[in-house]
């Protein structure tokens, strides 16, 4: 039985092919940038989908522009609860200038779906609507419940998404969460590392010279200080024996999938100066200064070691302050050797001859959100090819391929006892 099912199911996607690139099509047309993260035009090409085919969902929305869509069903025996998720908001434009297709007009040609989010990742939240449909019309034969979100303001670590659902939606927790993002086909993440966001802030300070109102500029005390913060590059790490192993395996396919060097940065605290601003007039010394730190926590490391050392650097510097913007996040992980894993492997392997590999990530996702209550999660999909960059796209072929690969995993784990 289970293989017919499977063959029935691997049919469904290839009738359906045309549906489904005409569907991300329209997808990408629903602009939806986050900021400012009005995903109400997305949403809707959700929900369409889902009445069309008379599949129950609601709607839960704490923020007015920023709905989020749930729907679930029980399958015909008892079984475990999987959760699948997707965001429906996407990076704002970085630049109108250097693209070849039109950002919102879902192009398709050259065998490409073109346009802002297409990557990342309005193709894979397509890809698990369109599979809760078809496991909906053989539920029976299936065991345990099904549940897809589809949720807003995920590209800027938002609280009306899912952060706001695991916190006030206990329903969806589940047993496991199967996440649809963006990556490499021929990986499957199963953790990622933690940002830590700080605000620096710096004032001019009486200049070394000691003469009366001689000021040092702020500008110039920030570099310093951005310069002796690079030592948190520095600080120890003991990574986890299972991800330390996960690295070590996958380091050629994570240099390759992210850039050379990658591997390595996943075993180390990270900084990166993402905002800098500062005076007022090129001939008068800065009276302030700002900047804003993203700082990543590498696998079985808290923050506790990147405050103590920054508050031994700003001893040294006394105009000089911090507030920490965010700081809620853990770099959790999920077991590399868990039942969803071997499923991707081996449907994987089957649909498309790849061989898939379990490996941390660089990039956030909103998997992290069910790790933090001890749910195991994974993400799963597409190439991220041009993510937030001009032509952002995704290549059809490699994507129905990663359709089939979650239609087949998520499959198997309703159908394993």
């Amino acid at each position: 039985m289970f293989e017919k099912d499977k063959e029935f199911l691997l049919d469904q996607v290839d009738r359906d092919r045309d549906l489904l690139v005409h569907f991300l099509s329209r997808f990408v047309r629903a602009r939806s940038p986050n900021p400012p993260g009005d995903t109400r035009e997305a949403a809707a090409c959700v929900t369409d989908f889902l009445k069309e085919r008379g599949l129950d969902f609601r709607i839960v929305s704490p923020h007015p522009e920023m709905p989020n869509v749930i729907a679930s069903f029980d399958c015909g025996a008892p079984g475990r609860h999987l959760v699948l998720n997707g965001h429906m908001d996407v990076f704002p434009l970085p630049r109108l200038d250097g693209w070849a297709h039109d950002p919102w007009g879902g192009e398709v040609s050259e065998g490409k779906v073109w346009g802002a989010g297409s990557c990342d990742m309005k193709q894979g939240t397509t890809s698990i609507l369109f599979a809760y449909a078809y496991l909906h019309a053989m539920r029976e034969r299936l065991k345990g419940k099904l549940t897809l979100t589809a949720v807003s303001d995920e590209e800027t670590f938002g609280p009306w998404g899912a952060r706001y659902l695991m916190e006030h939606c206990p329903e969806i927790h589940g047993d496991c969460c199967f996440n649809a993002e963006p990556g490499a086909p021929t990986t499957v993440r199963i953790g990622e590392k933690a940002p830590l966001w700080i605000t620096f802030t710096v004032r001019a300070a009486d200049a070394a010279s000691g003469r009366a109102g001689e000021k040092e500029s702020a500008v110039k005390i920030a570099s310093r200080l951005i310069g002796d913060l690079e030592r948190i590059a520095e600080l120890d790490v003991q990574l986890p024996p299972r991800v330390a192993e996960a690295i070590e395996t996958g380091s050629e396919e994570i240099d390759r999938v992210h850039l050379r060097g990658a591997a390595e940065i996943m075993g180390k605290f990270t900084l990166n100066i993402g905002m800098f601003e500062g005076g007022s007039r090129a001939d008068m010394p800065a009276e302030t200064c700002r900047f804003e730190a993203d700082i990543r926590l590498p696998f079985g490391m808290t923050k506790q070691p990147v405050f103590d050392l920054i508050g031994n650097i700003l001893k040294d510097y006394p105009t000089a302050s911090m507030e920490v913007v965010m700081d809620d996040a853990t770099p959790d992980w999920s077991d590399p050797d868990h039942e969803i894993v071997r499923y991707v492997q081996r449907n994987a392997k089957a649909v498309a001859g790849r061989d898939v590999l379990p490996i941390p990530s660089l990039a956030g996702t909103d998997a992290r959100l069910w790790r933090y209550v001890g749910i195991p999660a994974y993400s799963y999909g597409t190439t991220a090819t041009n993510v937030a960059m001009p032509n952002e796209h995704v290549d059809i072929e490699e994507w129905i391929s990663v359709v089939k690969t979650h239609l087949l995993t998520i499959y198997d784990y309703l159908s394993a006892d």
